[in-house]
């Protein structure tokens, strides 16, 4: 059946050429063409079955699959994030963790990535990204962004989150919000009536501490980056029935921690008490250092300020 793929495949790139006797020139064209599309399905099949032996959770098998597809495409991101996340999978032990993620550029710069003279040390923000020396990716148009606020000594007067076109003057989105009384996690989604994150795009993002609204030179703060990308063969895994869990593992594998983060914190809230849940949450965050915020609670936040 191949064959005769190829063979009618062959067949329609020659009659796009001239009818008149091939010369060589053409005949190798007509090659590169076949060997090109020949290339292409393989890459999409060995990724799609390395997603689907993840999904499975038969991890040494689908770093077989990705390997395969890096060959035929050596430096691709997407094959290159899979093989990075699955060894992470294998190093750490598969009936120990659930789920794990991988940067390109682990660590972090600073100590929880914030930086202001607002609160005391120890009473810092810390963003729930996997680091702070590249830019977390997302498949959403309108991503969501999550920060542990502590509670602190200092009063603090709002909260501020500023997504930013690094071509623009005017901020995408810039809203105040009110502090939680409590300490927390917090969440910020770019409203759906505000422009949608394009693709292949870096955007840079701020999130404040404000202790006074007339000095905002001593806001503690944090910032980052991130940018919307599409994995087709990724797209094609999610359309097939999937548990939200299996979803939240596929988005890490491939390099989406937005995705992966964002499903595992509706799940917290939808199933607050399902231990199973808080496992992969916890294998989640832990896998990129921030273990000091598995425990802490989803707070009702934000609303803003008018």
């Amino acid at each position: 059946m191949k064959h005769k793929f190829w063979a009618s495949y062959l067949l329609a790139a020659l009659a796009f050429l001239s009818l008149e006797p091939l010369t060589m020139t053409q005949v190798l064209a007509t090659e590169s063409v076949y060997q090109v599309a020949q290339n292409r399905a393989a890459y999409t099949q060995y990724m799609q079955l390395g997603y689907n032996e993840t999904k499975r959770r038969n991890y040494r098998k689908a770093l077989g699959y990705f390997q395969q597809a890096e060959r035929l495409r050596p430096g691709d991101k997407y094959a290159t994030a899979a093989i990075r996340n699955v060894t992470g999978y294998i190093q750490r032990g598969s009936g120990r963790n659930r789920i794990a993620f991988v940067p390109g550029k682990p660590g972090r710069v600073r100590s929880a990535g914030t930086r202001g003279s607002c609160v005391q040390t120890g009473q810092s923000i810390i963003p729930l990204t996997p680091t702070d020396k590249e830019a977390q990716r997302t498949t959403a148009e309108h991503p969501t962004f999550y920060f542990y606020i502590p509670q602190t000594s200092t009063k603090i007067e709002a909260l501020e989150f500023v997504l930013q076109d690094d071509d623009s003057i005017d901020p995408l989105y810039k809203e105040t919000f009110k502090p939680s009384r409590q300490d927390g996690i917090v969440s910020i989604t770019v409203p759906t009536n505000k422009s949608s994150l394009q693709i292949g795009k870096e955007y840079s993002w701020t999130f404040s501490m404000i202790c006074n609204l007339a000095d905002r030179d001593k806001d503690s703060y944090t910032d980052g980056k991130i940018v919307r990308s599409q994995d087709e063969n990724l797209v094609l895994q999610l359309k097939e029935p999937n548990t939200d869990l299996d979803r939240a593992v596929l988005f890490a594998t491939a390099g989406f921690w937005e995705d992966s983060l964002r499903t595992l914190a509706n799940l917290r809230r939808q199933r607050p008490n399902d231990p199973e849940v808080q496992k992969y949450w916890e294998d989640l965050l832990n896998s990129v250092d921030i273990k000091d915020v598995v425990n802490k609670p989803l707070l009702p936040c934000c609303t803003a300020q008018r």
